[in-house]
């Protein structure tokens, strides 16, 4: 990442149902981990083992995706992603 300002992130999840809150935060996650490693330069040695953590957490939501998945959550079950600069 370069050294602009930092972005704050939030994700708001509006529902009574857990399995939905879950299934919304975890695809939520997936997106973020694979902007962030889209975002990877190849040269950032000390960027290496977070690369590793970001294909390991992609790797396991892909696995368990069916748990969380299945059917689509209404619209107002759909996390609000805020990217506003600080």
């Amino acid at each position: 990442m370069s050294n602009t300002d930092p972005k704050e992130f939030n994700v708001s999840i509006h529902t009574d149902d857990i399995r939905g809150a879950v299934s919304a935060t975890a695809s939520t996650l997936y997106s973020l981990a694979e902007e962030a490693l889209s975002l990877q330069d190849e040269e950032q040695a000390d960027e290496w083992d977070f690369e590793i953590f970001l294909r390991d957490l992609l790797g396991v939501l892909n696995r368990h995706a069916e748990q969380f998945g299945g059917t689509e959550p209404p619209l107002e079950d759909e996390p609000e992603i805020d990217t506003s600069d600080e």
